[in-house]
């Protein structure tokens, strides 16, 4: 009964110092990651201050995000078509084989009869654009985004030759609103 008493107070020291390790781990890596976001802020800032006047999008490799700035300015509960669009938006990336290139690029073209919805292409040496899924799920995806308009599909993995991959009802909405020339910023890991 004693070794007993001993075993269980032993497992519950065991378990409350585990406890306490992971707490200070998590604690140590919020601390890494504030750091991070600060820069992460700060070069999202001054490139949308840089380009103030027009549309900018700037994504986010690490975060697996795509912000879209108006006039320097994040847009946010902007209806359109049946939606209501607040960025940042999940994207997916390049799969492992691949890699999504980074650093400052812009819209080079706009592609309404490619193999996926829609396609914005980047500037970036090579086939690199911003697109929805492909053509062959869209109107499966325009029902499914209607009924639910959280519904994720495109971005639920990474799954890319190195494009930046939006949901359907995202793609849309930034090829009606995005112009030739909207300067795009890429940024790593």
């Amino acid at each position: 009964m004693i070794n007993l008493k001993k075993s269980a107070l032993i497992i519950i020291c065991l378990a409350f110092f585990a406890f306490v390790l992971s707490a200070l781990d998590s604690q140590a890596g919020r601390e890494k990651e504030v750091p991070r976001l600060l820069y992460f802020k700060q070069k999202v800032w001054e490139f949308a201050q840089k380009y103030r006047d027009q549309d900018v999008i700037v994504v986010s490799k690490k975060d697996h995000l795509l912000y879209y700035y108006r006039n320097g300015k994040l847009v946010r509960n902007d209806k359109w078509n049946g939606f209501i669009y607040n960025f940042p938006v999940k994207v997916s990336l390049a799969n492992k084989y691949h890699r999504t290139p980074e650093g400052e690029t812009y819209v080079d073209g706009k592609n309404n009869r490619s193999r996926y919805t829609l396609f914005l292409s980047l500037s970036n040496p090579g086939a690199y654009g911003i697109h929805g899924a492909a053509t062959s799920v869209s109107r499966y995806l325009d029902r499914m985004e209607k009924k639910d308009p959280n519904f994720t599909f495109v971005t639920k993995k990474d799954d890319t030759r190195g494009c930046v991959a939006v949901e359907n009802r995202v793609i849309k909405y930034l090829f009606s609103k995005i112009d030739l020339k909207t300067p795009v910023l890429i940024i790593p890991d």
